[in-house]
């Protein structure tokens, strides 16, 4: 027998003591010595259900105790019982008893209370994204009536959860945020979360953070080796920057969300990375040819140093610390260039168009050999049958490359994950070819 919590169809405030269920249950009187042995071998014909206990007092005798057995036993034959089960009883004399349990509100699963209370018994809105100590849902139409108590149900079956919010609209594309309600919990917008060894804080009611890109920051971060130099356009509260400077990368990081420069600056100097992070509140453009032109400038003076890392404040590792050599950063121009604005990054391309001629005054055909052309990571969403095609192809527009020959790019194309039906996140990475970066100007055409 599975059990199911008491529908209540329709309920628009929660009633926990809707949700008691009182029903019999067979059990074993055993001896008190005997309980741990028939729990570890007949773990399966035990009674289970989370914050129930399956072993009572038995009023009748100190010295034995009753075992719940599971809900599908029922009867003092049990047939229903394993063999082992039923031959331990008979050869110890435990007798078979009915003993009445209550399970109540605290016992049901988050699922199982809203598919005994929503129209469709089949389905439940309980899934949602946590950041920190909130939980962000993003209902359908058709559960917001209900929407206060599903907020509370999450709240209640969430240990780790103290505010459950909503998604009102969709993002905004200029600082990447949205407007949301609090559907229960205390109102405390400040989150705190650590991903790839590090801490980020930061008002979610102000930023942007998807906790479901965790792989995705881990997996580009770990292509950011020590002394690397990395250009984060749009880099919101550093979950890219800020680890790979951790890991030893020199990272210029930029966002024009106000909030989000103060969170990453905030947590630039909580993870204690600010000699390998410079931050910046700029346009995303505007960076791009800002950065490359005085990154350029600086390496042309003397190649940049950063301090040794160090993994413990202890005194003896800091004294290992200050004998480590410096870490050098050997590229004359960023590595690695990082804009992870799905929505629009992948048009931030236009700004590399003619980038390096506008800073050398150099053509390609005099070009200097040294300043390698940065890997450039660009997140972009697609709902093309052919992502790889249509990302490419949008790629060559942006830098004025010749569309037509988009298979010639030094180029892969990662998909990250699928965000809505028929809708997926993907990862350009390209290597920003020569002749787009010496290119006379956006207008000009290339000759191939």
């Amino acid at each position: 027998m599975l059990l199911k919590p008491p529908v209540r169809r329709g309920m628009k405030e929660l009633d926990k003591a809707a949700f008691n269920l009182t029903i019999p249950v067979t059990a074993l009187r055993v001896p008190t010595k005997s309980v741990g042995q028939l729990k570890a071998e007949l773990a399966d014909d035990v009674f289970k259900l989370p914050r129930l206990r399956n072993v009572v007092e038995d009023e009748s005798s100190k010295d034995h105790k009753i075992v719940l057995l599971k809900p599908e036993i029922t009867g003092p034959g049990l047939s229903e019982a394993s063999a082992r089960l039923r031959a331990l009883a008979s050869e110890n004399g435990w007798q078979a008893v009915t003993h009445q349990v209550t399970v109540g509100y605290e016992h049901w699963t988050a699922d199982e209370i809203l598919k005994a209370i929503l129209p469709d018994p089949n389905h439940a809105p309980t899934s949602y994204e946590q950041i920190g100590h909130i939980a962000h849902m993003n209902l359908r139409d058709q559960y917001l009536e209900y929407k206060a108590l599903i907020g509370q149900v999450i709240l209640d079956k969430s240990p780790t959860v103290t505010m459950v919010v909503n998604k009102l609209d969709s993002i905004d594309n200029t600082f990447r945020n949205f407007q949301m309600e609090v559907l229960a919990g205390t109102t405390d917008f400040i989150a705190q979360v650590r991903e790839n060894d590090c801490v980020f804080r930061f008002d979610y009611s102000k930023v942007y953070w998807n906790s479901r890109l965790h792989s995705e920051h881990e997996r580009l971060i770990k292509r950011f080796a020590k002394g690397a130099s990395v250009c984060d356009v749009m880099a919101g509260v550093g979950p890219f920057a800020v680890p790979a400077a951790r890991r030893g990368a020199l990272v210029w990081a930029n966002d024009l969300n106000p909030a989000s420069y103060q969170a990453m600056c905030d947590n630039i100097r909580v993870n204690k990375v600010q000699d390998r992070v410079r931050a910046f509140n700029m346009d995303g453009r505007d960076f791009i040819r800002k950065a490359f032109a005085d990154f350029i400038a600086l390496t042309a003076k003397a190649p940049p140093s950063l301090p040794p890392i160090s993994k413990s404040n202890t005194s003896k590792q800091k004294a290992n610390t200050a004998q480590t050599p410096p870490i050098s950063v050997s590229s004359r121009s960023f590595d690695h260039v990082v804009m992870n604005l799905p929505a629009i990054a992948i048009e931030f391309l236009d700004a590399f168009r003619g980038l390096f001629r506008d800073i050398t005054g150099n053509s390609e055909s005099d070009s200097d050999d040294s300043l390698e052309m940065p890997l450039i990571h660009t997140h972009c969403f697609t709902k093309s049958d052919e992502p790889e095609r249509d990302i490419l192809q949008r790629a060559c527009r942006a830098l004025g490359y010749p569309e037509a020959n988009y298979t010639e790019l030094d180029a892969e194309v990662f998909y990250v994950r699928r965000v809505a039906p028929n809708k997926d996140m993907y990862c350009l990475s390209l290597r920003l070819p020569r002749s787009v970066a010496y290119a006379e100007s956006a207008d000009e055409p290339q000759e191939m």
